[in-house]
């Protein structure tokens, strides 16, 4: 008796099977559903919600050279926690930006602004504080209120409850917005 007889054998129907999974599994693949786009918010694009609320929308422009900006230099260990910094001493622009690098959304206001109006901007901060930072501008903006993520600006004129819908639509749309380092 020979050596290679001991071993199984596959039967031949098994190993043609196998060749066309094989065959079919990378098409099967490409084709099928992926998990990889979140599907859109429901409700009305944002750009159509800034509109309504009296605001404008600026997003993925070459140079971005906005104010308040929403790309920039920053430095890795300058760091501001999430949260609200109304009525307190802002991070500095360095963390800022690097917050928002990291996928956060800042909501700024104009120093100056009526104190009703801070503490609205203040009351919705804190309805959800992940990844949001409220504070102070520092860039001498002209706008009463703005919002901004990685690439994305949102200015309004005034405070009031379409801005402070739009604001929050804004959150909602691009948190998590950063570079993903």
């Amino acid at each position: 008796m020979r050596s290679d007889d001991a071993r199984p054998r596959v039967p031949l129907p098994a190993l043609v099977l196998l060749g066309i999974l094989l065959l079919l599994a990378p098409v099967a693949f490409a084709t099928g559903p992926s998990d990889k786009s979140a599907p859109p918010p429901p409700g009305p694009p944002l750009a159509q919600i800034v509109r309504d609320a009296g605001c404008r929308l600026t997003e993925f422009e070459d140079s971005m050279n906005t104010n308040p900006p929403v790309t920039g230099d920053f430095v890795e260990r300058a760091r501001a926690a999430d949260g609200s910094y109304a009525g307190r001493r802002p991070p500095s622009l360095q963390a800022t930006l690097h917050a928002m690098f990291h996928g956060r959304v800042l909501f700024q206001y104009r120093p100056g602004i009526a104190d009703d109006d801070l503490r609205a901007l203040d009351r919705l901060t804190r309805q959800d504080l992940d990844n949001v930072l409220l504070f102070e501008n520092q860039t001498g903006m002209k706008a009463a209120v703005a919002a901004t993520a990685y690439l994305s600006v949102m200015t309004c004129p005034r405070v009031d409850a379409r801005v402070l819908s739009a604001l929050d639509a804004f959150r909602e749309r691009r948190r998590a917005f950063g570079q993903s380092f």
